[in-house]
């Protein structure tokens, strides 16, 4: 196995070790310690060339963020000239901070509704939705333009899997910051009562919808393919596999790598069969 690297948005990449594949993300890219990236370029069957990712985005960034907001600059910057032509394949992680700013898609009172399909506000739902489509479409159509006259790279977006909605954030406890929970609060803000195959359901009816989206817009585009890694973590202990309400554990991101990201990759040459 070659050296791999992932650069943050400022590094400089070394002479002899430039960036193959871009990925531009929120926390799943970006979650201390344990991550995609992380498990993706230690995986013995990613192929060497791939195993060297330039990182853009942040921690809580939102979909739109990356063409019309904070993070437009970085993406500019790794789609000009002097970089673009050094990527092979662009990975695309977003939605879960776009979903919390929409309280989930949930009605203001959920008090009293038995069924996750009830608590859900389907106006709510579209109008999220329908932004995140536009979202993705405006970053795929900045990458593709900025590709004219030659081949754009492969695109590759996933889904989430199901979180357990329990209440658990994010604590990095050498610097004692703590960020999250996010779910639950959500919840409870919505009057959803508290118990818990009610809300998991609710989790469950939200990440397939957004699936269900990414599916879609990768089916429709050509050169964009989704990875699909829901009902990927099924350990009888789910703390084994989540480390809070929205980030899996590092055992949990291998086996959705291993599962769910490498199969894909294979199928495009990034990664052996």
């Amino acid at each position: 196995m070659s050296s791999s690297r992932i650069y943050l948005p400022a590094e400089t990449w070394e002479p002899d070790m430039p960036a193959t594949m871009l990925a531009i993300g929120d926390s799943w890219f970006w979650y201390p310690r344990n991550n995609v990236l992380q498990a993706l370029v230690a995986h013995k069957r990613l192929k060497d060339p791939y195993r060297v990712i330039q990182m853009l985005g942040y921690n809580g960034a939102k979909l739109e963020e990356y063409v019309f907001g904070r993070f437009a600059k970085q993406v500019e910057k790794h789609l000009s000239p002097g970089f673009r032509t050094a990527y092979s394949a662009i990975l695309i992680s977003g939605a879960g901070n776009d979903a919390v700013d929409y309280k989930l898609a949930l009605k203001r009172s959920c008090a009293g509704l038995s069924t996750g399909a009830e608590c859900i506000d389907e106006a709510t739902m579209t109008d999220f939705l329908g932004r995140l489509s536009a979202a993705l479409g405006a970053l795929v159509q900045r990458i593709t333009v900025a590709y004219a006259g030659a081949q754009r790279p492969d695109i590759f977006l996933h889904s989430y899997d199901y979180p357990v909605p329990d209440g658990r954030g994010f604590k990095i406890v050498d610097q004692l910051k703590v960020s999250g929970p996010w779910l639950q609060p959500a919840m409870s803000g919505r009057k959803v009562d508290d118990v818990m195959p009610l809300r998991k359901e609710i989790c469950r009816i939200l990440i397939d919808r957004l699936a269900a989206v990414y599916e879609d817009f990768a089916n429709r585009n050509e050169r964009v393919y989704f990875i699909r890694s829901t009902g990927c973590l099924k350990s009888p202990d789910y703390e084994k596999d989540w480390d809070n309400e929205l980030h899996p554990s590092a055992q949990g991101f291998k086996r959705v790598v291993d599962k769910c990201w490498i199969p894909v990759l294979a199928q495009h040459g990034y990664a052996r069969p």
